[in-house]
């Protein structure tokens, strides 16, 4: 069995004025062949949910029953047994090096809760299982830099009955995150739930109301091997039960990660092929677009009428200076006609990029992302634009438009630029970094998302 699939929603398209912190916005969208969510960053005002009974998934009630503790790979709810039992040893080895590990919790020989452990991935979480053998609530937290256990997210399924499939419908019935600072302070519980009698609403709350009657804890130690039943609710005497000295070959989970790059490299290469699923070959050609002063070295990226003084640079910069730019275009090898604009580069340095990353904008922090997520900047004009963050004043009241079929067009004032680059719908702007063998920033790759290229494949 393996986790749920992230949910499968479109961006709700907010000002920044108005936009929510929140991951459980519905907020996907087809890119570089997953589902990903964007997260917008500013709190709603109010909670127009405040009066209403939200709907819940309890966990149990605690107990302090002996509890046996099964060392292994995970879960399989269908069979009601842990999957590829291993020794506490092995358990501790792979807890020590960041690798994945599941412990089992047992009360009176049945299976209480099971818990999933990745330290690479910054994460555990906590599974209660029903009668059936199914996980039903999962709470799961993520491994700060200081070394501290935070709370991230609540889930909670309820099932029609007994037969019902494990995740059946992957969509949970509620979910509440959890929005940080970069410091990890709290700034809002989101929350997302699907109503008993069809429909459903999101909103926000404050921490303190948080949406059930018990709250979660938020900031907690983290536990050893063998120490997990207390944050399952099970603070009886403790067993490990032995297992084999080997590390499985496979695991029926996999950890989250927020979005990952897929083919950036080849999607700003002049002439790469790319084969869409339906037959059709897409071929990319660079439009070089001139160069961009920026001479604080501080970028940023997003919708022209919305960058201003306040907005957040990429958190990674460039040397001062002046930088080539170049524009994208797939063109379709049958009739010949550009059919988007589908990335925009800033090179940094003349070498090689030997890896990418989400180019993340100052304040932001990758352990509030979940599994397919990015941090993106709403777009409501289908226009996008790069430029210093010292001159973004300069450009207020200029005219960003551009005309035609033009890939590209450059505002100058006496001592930087803006380009602006048209897009193919409103969504999110997603910047890549890509950096050198030393590490230093070679590239910012600003990826338009175009639905054609999602599950294409270069060659």
């Amino acid at each position: 069995m393996t986790s749920p699939a992230p949910e499968n929603r479109s961006p709700t398209l907010l000002s920044r004025r108005t936009a929510i912190l929140s991951g459980v916005l519905g907020v996907s969208v087809l890119a570089a062949g997953l589902v990903a969510q964007w997260l917008p960053r500013e709190p709603r005002a109010a909670d127009p949910f405040a009066g209403q009974e939200l709907p819940q998934v309890p966990a149990p009630d605690p107990t302090d029953e002996p509890v046996e503790v099964v060392c292994c790979a995970g879960w399989d709810s269908a069979a009601r047994t842990p999957v590829s039992p291993m020794s506490e040893a092995v358990a501790r080895a792979q807890d020590a090096a960041g690798a994945q590990y599941a412990v089992v919790l047992l009360v009176g020989g049945v299976a209480r809760a099971v818990v999933e452990v990745c330290w690479a991935a910054h994460h555990a979480e906590v599974w209660f299982l029903d009668g059936e053998g199914r996980r039903y609530r999962g709470v799961a937290r993520r491994r700060w830099p200081d070394g501290r256990l935070r709370l991230f997210e609540v889930r909670g399924w309820r099932y029609a009955g007994k037969g019902a499939q494990e995740f059946d419908g992957d969509r949970p019935a509620v979910r509440f995150r959890v929005r940080r600072g970069a410091t990890a302070g709290i700034e809002k519980v989101s929350v997302h739930a699907e109503l008993a009698g069809g429909g459903s609403f999101e909103t926000s709350r404050e921490w303190e109301r948080w949406p059930e009657p018990t709250r979660p804890p938020d900031d907690v130690a983290v536990p050893a091997v063998n120490g997990w039943a207390a944050l399952a609710g099970l603070t009886g005497p403790v067993t490990v039960r032995s297992g084999p000295d080997e590390v499985p070959a496979e695991f029926p989970w996999r950890p989250p990660h927020p979005l990952r790059p897929r083919h950036v490299t080849e999607l700003t290469t002049d002439g790469t092929r790319f084969r869409v699923p339906d037959g059709r070959v897409l071929s990319v050609r660079r439009v070089p677009a001139g160069r961009i002063r920026l001479p604080s070295g501080r970028l940023l990226a997003g919708d022209p009428g919305w960058l201003d003084a306040g907005s957040a640079p990429l958190a990674v910069t460039a040397p001062p200076g002046e930088y080539a730019v170049d524009v994208f275009q797939v063109w379709e090898n049958r009739t010949g006609r550009s059919t988007w604009t589908a990335a925009c580069r800033v090179t940094v340095a003349d070498e090689p990029v030997t890896s990418w990353e989400q180019a993340l904008r100052a304040g932001d922090h990758e352990l509030e992302l979940g599994d397919g997520e990015f941090f993106g900047n709403p777009v409501d004009t289908a226009t996008f634009a790069l430029v210093d963050h010292t001159g973004v004043t300069e450009f207020a009241d200029a005219d960003a438009t551009t005309t035609g079929e033009a890939p590209y067009r450059t505002l100058s004032s006496a001592r930087t630029d803006m380009v602006v680059v048209p897009g193919w719908s409103d969504g999110a702007c997603l910047v890549w970094l890509g950096r050198t063998e030393d590490g230093s920033p070679g590239s910012f790759v600003l990826d338009f998302r175009v639905p054609d290229l999602a599950d294409a494949e270069p060659g």
